[in-house]
């Protein structure tokens, strides 16, 4: 994860701060939280698609879905928006398979099968 040096450990603070296994999140909400450079706001929206195309292995948290937010003219806000989730809450994948080594009953951990 060196690629994104800090940012794993923003996301999982901002997601603590927010007392949240599961939230739709904006890089504009972690830019403004943290004060972030448009430079680093590209690293962020990096690192959350890396999460959904294939979860770090030791990260708590992994993307299960990007939406592209429309447009209004009301509000200045475009871009995507990610729905990050804390791993094992017994969140079934887009492929349909549940994360493994966790039933889907109230997030209880079961045993790996080996």
């Amino acid at each position: 994860m060196r690629k994104y040096e800090g940012i794993p450990e923003l996301l999982e603070a901002y997601m603590v701060e927010n007392a949240a296994d599961e939230r739709w999140i904006t890089v504009q909400e972690l830019r403004t939280r943290f004060n972030l450079t448009r430079y680093q706001s590209v690293t962020v929206s990096a690192f959350l698609r890396r999460l959904e195309q294939g979860p770090f292995v030791r990260y708590p948290y992994i993307v299960l879905k990007i939406e592209r937010i429309p447009a209004t003219p009301s509000e200045n806000i475009r871009g995507d928006r990610y729905l990050v989730t804390l791993r094992g809450c017994g969140t079934v994948h887009k492929s349909g398979e549940q994360e493994p080594g966790y039933s889907g009953t109230a997030g209880e951990i079961v045993p790996a099968e080996h």
